[in-house]
């Protein structure tokens, strides 16, 4: 018989043997989750860029959207509410205009009341333009062929009702006794 001599490395194992993996397999599947992890987050960031650097801005200002504290103005928290649930009645008609799987009818209908929300907004707003130059500060809320029109004074007489009814029908194209006129001093 032949004798062998068998030598061995420092961390122990014998010449010719097979080392472990420099990165053992449960390491590999760790760093893959935690490039995956990093991967959603930096994608995360990138799409959501603009409400994150808001939060952490040092700019002083405050957005145009911001409600101011309650109680302190009917009319400008009105319209913000307003605003905010035009901006939703917008998304959803449009999520339709954009469905690929509606049919064309149900889209070319989600287009024309789209057309037709931004058409009241810019209605409204232009008569609310046109009082405000007028030194009436309102809320015009237009539905189909009849308008309501809030506006801040504590009594209007029958010459101001005549001209919000006026703007209301060059405007709007609203007959003038389907215009409700109701002032108030909040």
């Amino acid at each position: 018989m032949k004798a062998t001599s068998l030598s061995f490395r420092k961390d122990g194992t014998k010449q010719g043997e097979r080392t472990q993996r420099r990165f053992p397999l449960r390491r590999l599947w760790k760093l893959a989750v935690f490039l995956i992890v990093v991967g959603m987050l930096a994608y995360y960031a990138t799409v959501h860029w603009p409400e994150i650097s808001a939060v952490f801005s040092l700019d002083e200002g405050v957005p145009t959207t911001a409600a101011p504290p309650a109680g302190e103005d009917f009319f400008i928290e009105f319209r913000l509410d307003r605003e905010k649930m035009e901006k939703e009645q917008l998304d959803l008609v449009k999520q339709v205009m954009d469905d690929k799987t509606a049919s064309k009818e149900a889209r070319d209908a989600a287009h024309a009341q789209y057309l037709q929300i931004v058409d009241t907004m810019g209605k409204e707003l232009k008569i609310e333009g046109i009082l405000k130059a007028k030194n009436m500060e309102s809320l015009v809320f237009l539905s189909g062929d009849s308008c309501t029109v809030v506006v801040r004074k504590a009594s209007l007489d029958a010459k101001d009702v005549a001209a919000i009814a006026d703007t209301v029908r060059r405007i709007a194209k609203v007959k003038p006794e389907n215009v409700t006129v109701i002032p108030t001093d909040r």
